[in-house]
């Protein structure tokens, strides 16, 4: 019979033992790499530190952020995650201009950057994040007013396509016309965002051309902007619509002048009352019919009629899948794009 030394961890190749401790978090991390100076060798094996999310913890400081910069942070890491103390009683955010650039010179190939309840009003602008960045996702995080101004001349851009923003309510018509004019996005959420408004959406739309997926979440939008989108976003792909009360057959066919729409889910959208012009299944069909790349049909049952309106349009749209089925939880970012 084997002997429990045969048992110990220590006899197992490092890359096993790199494969088992990549299902830990970085606190279970940080006291194993305690236990003997062969497992904080392993412990700082750049595999692990890939994708790092501190976003569950809620007492995190810049203090050992520096700690982890220092240490285990490096060309590996693709992604990380977050969580500021807004509305606590620390004045000071957890991201400062120093620590910025200590992270843009360690982790060069850094690509996601997900924040949480960060107040960025200690940071002169989205410059000053890593220039490596791809997506950036901000979650009821408190941003300045020129947070996205233009970069000063001889600066280096980012290569920003990705913005997610959920329950920023700083941000602004203002914001969105300064990101759109200076990164090429492909990728944009807005949800919460209700000081985002049609004028925002008119201002922005011509730059913001090269977009394959567009989310408009409890805006405070119109169905107007869907005549903006229509016009200007032609490579859009997927289009998701929520919370639109006032969506009309007019509106709605705007989108008939995307060419590569594959996507549309609509929530939350139904016209209040009757008339010829609100939605319902022949509106709906009309719509949608003259997309050729039309392949996902999402519908709000409670919103438009029940199973039996559901069933017509179906009918009337053979080629594509039409569901009642609840929009998809929140789009997920990854370094290399994004996901369901």
């Amino acid at each position: 019979m084997e002997g429990p030394e045969s048992l110990s961890l220590n006899y197992l190749p490092e890359n096993i033992l790199i494969d088992i401790l990549s299902c830990l978090g970085v606190r279970d991390l940080l006291r194993i790499s305690r236990v003997c100076k062969k497992w904080r060798r392993i412990v700082q094996d750049k595999k692990l530190w890939v994708h790092v999310d501190l976003s569950g913890y809620s007492m995190v400081s810049s203090k050992v952020l520096w700690l982890l910069l220092r240490r285990y942070l490096g060309c590996g890491l693709l992604s990380l995650s977050l969580r500021g103390q807004l509305g606590s009683l620390r004045k000071q955010g957890l991201l400062s201009p120093a620590l910025l650039r200590a992270l843009s010179q360690r982790c060069p190939r850094l690509r996601l950057l997900s924040l949480t309840q960060e107040d960025l009003k200690g940071l002169g602008s989205h410059h000053q994040l890593p220039a490596s960045l791809r997506a950036l996702e901000m979650c009821r995080c408190e941003v300045p007013p020129l947070f996205f101004r233009a970069a000063p001349q001889g600066s280096v851009r980012t290569g920003l396509e990705t913005l997610v923003l959920r329950n920023v309510p700083s941000f602004c018509d203002s914001h969105l016309k300064s990101v759109a004019s200076q990164v090429s996005l492909k990728t944009l959420v807005l949800s919460g965002t209700y000081r985002v408004t049609d004028l925002g959406i008119r201002d922005s739309a011509e730059s913001l051309a090269q977009l394959s997926r567009l989310e408009l979440h409890g805006c405070g939008v119109s169905e107007t902007v869907l005549h903006f989108v229509g016009r200007h976003m032609r490579k859009l792909r997927a289009l998701q619509l929520s919370g639109l009360p006032s969506l009309t057959g007019a509106g709605l066919g705007c989108i008939s002048q995307l060419p590569e729409l594959e996507t549309l889910s609509l929530e939350r959208c139904r016209g209040n009352g009757e008339g010829a012009g609100l939605l319902n299944p022949e509106v709906i069909v009309a719509a949608c019919r003259p997309l050729p790349a039309l392949r996902t049909l999402r519908l709000s049952q409670s919103d438009f009629g029940g199973p039996e309106a559901i069933g017509k349009v179906r009918e009337g749209l053979p080629g594509c899948l039409v569901t009642s089925a609840p929009c998809p939880s929140p789009l997920v970012l990854t370094p290399w794009g994004t996901s369901r």
